[in-house]
């Protein structure tokens, strides 16, 4: 008993002697924890375990055995913790909004394989079983996201927006992660599916009123990235806080929802399609035009009159027309008001031929640990010791390392691009980027796509029989 109480009492010891080092801004290495933080005072502390994010700050733990303590986010370089530490950084984003987020980190995220999506209940731990079989979500405000990795590691995000009324996750049918109508997305190109749905009693069912959770402006946009760092923490990606993002917007909510989201954050948008929609009521500027977009509309449609809505593909095509964006005109030849399976077939091979020239190369893997010995000892790699500085000279400061370059879209090039007359369906290659185009030509980024434009805007484009259901 005395040797039991003479341990609890050393472990007692050496937490209270960790704490004081916390204090007083003295770094323990490596040695007893896994995770390193790096305070407001430019010292960096280990961890054995990062417990939880509060709207106050982080509860940890330093060693195995000791208590779990408070770090206030004031007493951390947050700098320092975006740089180091994406997932945790993403869970103080999340945190600032009130919530406590759990982290139960006791090793760098790049060590972590990204969980599976939780299953149904059946019986078993509610906590963990998922109201969405595989999907992750999380609810921010009105709106519950959900969310679907791919099989590998995420190179962006395809924001799927459905609907008349905000129901877009009820609209995905029966998609399973690599195996779905949306398969392709995550299959080809490592697409993580994001999509959403409003609660019932918080739509609005009168089409001539739109929401405001269309104009990411007002709310919606920050609720979507608030999502996007909770899935990060989820997930154990904290790539997915960065990732640039694809959108896919069909009908009244859905494209509005798109088009404007697309002018919130348009450094950061690989390419979207607005289809059948209206409540464009985001100003064209430079930067949303410089957005690869496609506008599908029916010929025959009068949906904007129906829903009184001023800014529909035609009006905004027209006033964006100074600012020569790469922005294309996709009439449907004799084209109804409703969504139709050749709309959707050419919107979503659209964004399949662009995302080919807009996705950021595929980031090299991380060099390997430096061998043992090199660096970790004294030795530098040709075996000498380093310098010292001299009696009374300051040790040389460390460069504050640069934060990592954010992946974003490549620019488009539009020497490669081409003409298209919707009157006549007549294609041309670009041969000036800079001419104007006539009052019937529309932009087109590439040849893929011209392709598929010429057929659907005369009426040719045959979209494929539906997969039979999974069984």
């Amino acid at each position: 008993m005395k040797e039991f109480d003479s341990n609890a009492q050393a472990r007692r010891k050496a937490t209270l002697f960790a704490l004081v080092l916390v204090l007083s801004g003295v770094s323990l290495g490596r040695l007893c924890a896994e995770i390193s933080l790096t305070g407001a005072n430019g010292r960096a502390v280990a961890f054995h375990l990062i417990k939880d994010a509060t709207p106050k700050g982080l509860t940890a733990q330093m060693v195995a055995d000791g208590p779990v303590i408070g770090i206030t986010w004031e007493k951390l370089d947050l700098g320092a913790l975006e740089r180091e530490h994406k997932l945790i950084y993403a869970a103080y984003l999340r945190s600032k909004e009130g919530e406590t987020i759990p982290l139960n980190l006791d090793r760098p995220v790049d060590d972590m394989a990204p969980p599976a999506a939780p299953d149904a209940d059946k019986g078993g731990d509610k906590a963990k079983a998922s109201r969405y079989p595989g999907w992750f979500d999380t609810s921010v405000g009105k709106l519950t996201f959900m969310l679907q990795l791919p099989l590998g590691k995420p190179r962006g995000v395809l924001v799927i927006s459905l609907d008349d009324f905000g129901r877009s996750f009820q609209q995905l049918g029966n998609q399973q992660r690599g195996n779905g109508p949306w398969a392709e997305f995550q299959t080809k190109y490592d697409l993580a599916l994001l999509t959403y749905d409003i609660a019932d009693g918080e739509r609005n069912l009168d089409p001539t009123v739109i929401d405001d959770f269309v104009f990411a402006a007002k709310g919606s946009g920050k609720a979507l990235e608030s999502a996007l760092s909770s899935f990060a923490v989820q997930t154990k990606v904290a790539d997915l806080i960065d990732l640039p993002i694809a959108l896919y917007g069909a009908e009244r909510t859905g494209a509005a929802f798109v088009y404007n989201f697309v002018h919130y954050k348009p450094e950061r948008i690989l390419a979207a399609v607005v289809s059948k929609g209206a409540f464009y009521d985001a100003e064209p500027t430079p930067e949303s035009a410089k957005v690869p977009m496609l506008f599908v509309w029916g010929e025959y449609s009068n949906n904007h009159e129906l829903w009184k809505s001023e800014n529909y593909a035609e009006s905004v095509l027209a006033k964006a027309a100074p600012l020569a964006p790469n922005w294309t005109n996709g009439r449907e030849f004799r084209g109804p008001g409703d969504p139709s399976p050749v709309a959707d077939f050419f919107g979503k091979r659209y964004l399949i031929e662009v995302l080919a020239d807009r996705l950021p190369e595929k980031a090299p893997p991380p060099p390997p640990p430096p061998a043992e010995g090199e660096g970790k000892d004294g030795k530098d790699k040709g075996g000498s010791a380093p310098s010292t500085p001299a009696e009374g000279e300051k040790p040389k400061e460390e460069p504050t390392p640069a934060a990592p370059e954010k992946p974003r879209p490549v620019e488009v090039d539009r020497s490669k691009g081409y003409h298209g007359n919707v009157e006549t369906g007549e294609v041309l290659k670009i041969t000036d980027p800079a001419a104007p185009m006539g009052e019937d030509e529309t932009f087109i980024p590439n040849e893929g796509v011209s392709k598929l434009w010429k057929k659907f805007v005369i009426g040719e484009l045959e979209a494929p029989l539906p997969a039979p259901p999974l069984q």
